[in-house]
């Protein structure tokens, strides 16, 4: 009989282990998802960019420049959130987030808002209504992506680790 209980405990340990294992290493497609949507809306915004650019030869070029410069920014900021999105949640909680990589989205949101600050000069050189009102929606377009990539950082930053204070220490 001790010998059925020592099985039953050890099974019991072992299915609880196997479960937290399996949770702790799904991946998460709601992740994957953010990243994509952030790719796919910038991309747009870009895009939508260089049509208005063509409509206004005053600050054509400029708003040329930052739908090019947004582009790029968006590839490094996409990476950036998918090396955070694919980090094993086994890793993340151990260590925490990959802190690298919310780093480098930080310096893409500066970015993003220099280029935000730059279209909104450009709009007030800007000679026609219908070019002020397409900037107008691009610029609402990049505060919006701004925002939902802040949401992403604040939420994977406040995410639970046993020794994320000791990486967070080391990176200062």
């Amino acid at each position: 009989m001790r010998h059925f209980r020592t099985f039953i405990v050890s099974a019991l340990f072992l299915a609880l282990f196997v479960l937290f294992a399996s949770c702790i290493f799904a991946q998460s497609d709601k992740g994957e998802t953010m990243s994509q949507q952030h790719r796919s809306k910038i991309a747009e915004v870009a895009r939508q960019l260089v049509v208005v650019a063509g409509k206004d030869r005053n600050i054509g070029e400029e708003v040329r420049q930052i739908a090019q410069d947004q582009n790029d920014s968006n590839e490094r900021a996409t990476k950036a959130m998918e090396a955070v999105e694919t980090r094993g949640k086994f890793k993340t909680l151990l260590l925490g987030t990959d802190y690298k990589n919310i780093g480098a989205l930080r310096s893409e949101l500066v970015t993003t808002q220099n280029h935000i600050d730059r279209l909104t000069k450009a709009k007030e050189r800007a000679t026609s209504e219908t070019v002020k009102a397409g900037l107008d929606a691009q610029i609402a377009a990049l505060k919006e992506a701004q925002s939902n990539v802040e949401s992403f950082i604040k939420e994977n930053e406040s995410k639970f680790s046993f020794l994320g204070w000791v990486v967070r220490l080391f990176n200062r």
